[in-house]
């Protein structure tokens, strides 16, 4: 695998750092998360009931995010801590990711600049909402957040209501994927002149990087598109429409007057002045697609060349053929959370396939493959570490 043999150190929690790793774990690099119980990523408490008999190890989230990866224990709030995080960056690591707003990595004396002085061609990541510097960088926020500063509150929603953010955390799922293709890069760049670098991302940045054309149609002439729902300025019909069933229904987007002339062909009419009247145009199409069963409508449209495809519940994505066939779920067990369906990313190097091999980490499970076998120490050093809180 591409990454066979790359050594990651993560320090971290949520999405917007593991995502990233996890590309890397996925194509063959050992990836150790350096995590306490004393501050567990908030990811592993996510969505658990208070009831929850599986305490830091219950969360299907974290579990998800964090395959193919290690787990040791250490409290960064005490010295020796600190001090078994450097030697593993001095010792072993090639690349050190993290997430934590901007200070926290200096306030343990971990920031690039202490660690490139005990290895010098490190590659370090860092990626946060606003970015290592400017007046905000210290702002706190998630993905929620990072959504709206970006614009993409803006655009979301209908024309007389309120923005509405888009599903999830966008910013925080957006971000590592420009943070793995830095890494490469970085590594790429190691590997030609010996160098190390740091990378230094914001969320934000990455956010409205995604909404480039809109940024530029604003610089060149002045437009500010608005909320429009489903509408699209150069699409008609583009909605998602009803289909027979309980919450069933179907997404359509016609693109030309050719695609536009199959669709009527198919609802048994003339073609009509598409966008003279938009809402009489979704009305008929809606009126049209609610006697018909979604998948089969979208196969039947597909083939006629219109873009078409049935709204999925989750549950159906799991049973996807499309991904089913490229692979993308891969049943691991876990040892607390049972059988679990694993996701692949979605990239598939011809030859250099990735791999899920193991569910994430329980919390501290490798202390003794890291502590022992990376760094040497024997079983009563590490006892002692466990008793002193340090090891936790």
């Amino acid at each position: 695998m591409i990454f066979r043999g790359l050594k990651v150190l993560e320090l971290g929690a949520g999405a917007a750092g593991p995502v990233a790793t996890k590309y890397l774990a996925e194509h063959g690099a050992r990836v150790i998360r350096v995590e306490s119980s004393k501050r567990p990523d908030f990811l592993r408490v996510l969505f658990l009931g208070k009831d929850s008999p599986h305490g830091l190890e219950g969360s299907p989230m974290y579990a998800l995010l964090n395959p193919n990866k290690e787990s040791v224990s250490l409290n960064l709030q005490t010295p020796r801590g600190v001090e078994l995080v450097k030697r593993l960056v001095a010792e072993w690591a090639d690349v050190v990711c993290e997430n934590f707003a901007p200070g926290v990595m200096a306030k343990f004396g971990l920031e690039y600049d202490s660690l490139r002085g005990l290895k010098p061609d490190l590659v370090m990541a860092s990626g946060c909402l606003f970015g290592q510097t400017g007046p905000q960088r210290r702002y706190p926020g998630f993905g929620g957040q990072g959504s709206a500063i970006a614009g993409f509150n803006h655009l979301t929603g209908w024309p007389d209501r309120e923005p509405h953010g888009p599903y999830g955390t966008i910013t925080d799922s957006l971000s590592p994927r420009y943070v793995a293709l830095a890494l490469a890069a970085a590594l790429l760049h190691r590997r030609r002149t010996g160098e190390g670098s740091h990378i230094d991302l914001s969320q934000i940045e990455a956010g409205v990087y995604s909404l480039s054309e809109l940024v530029v149609r604003y610089s060149a002439n002045g437009e500010c598109p608005e909320r429009a729902g489903n509408r699209h300025e150069r699409l008609a019909p583009h909605g998602v429409y009803p289909c027979r069933g309980a919450d069933r229904w179907i997404a359509i987007g016609v693109e030309s007057d050719e695609q536009w002339r199959a669709l009527c062909e198919a609802m048994g009419c003339e073609a009509w002045d598409r966008f003279a009247d938009p809402d009489d145009t979704d009305a008929r199409v809606a009126a049209w697609t609610a006697e018909h069963e979604a998948l089969a409508l979208s196969e039947r449209l597909q083939a006629l060349g219109v873009p078409a495809g049935p709204v999925q519940s989750f549950a159906e994505l799991l049973e996807d053929p499309q991904l089913a066939h490229r692979g993308h779920w891969v049943r691991l067990p876990h040892p607390v959370l049972g059988d679990l369906a694993f996701e692949r990313c979605g990239v598939r190097l011809s030859d250099a396939p990735g791999v899920l091999e193991k569910p994430a980490p329980l919390l501290g499970e490798h202390n003794t493959a890291v502590l022992g076998d990376l760094l040497g120490l024997d079983a009563e050093a590490i006892a002692r570490l466990e008793a002193d809180e340090v090891a936790t």
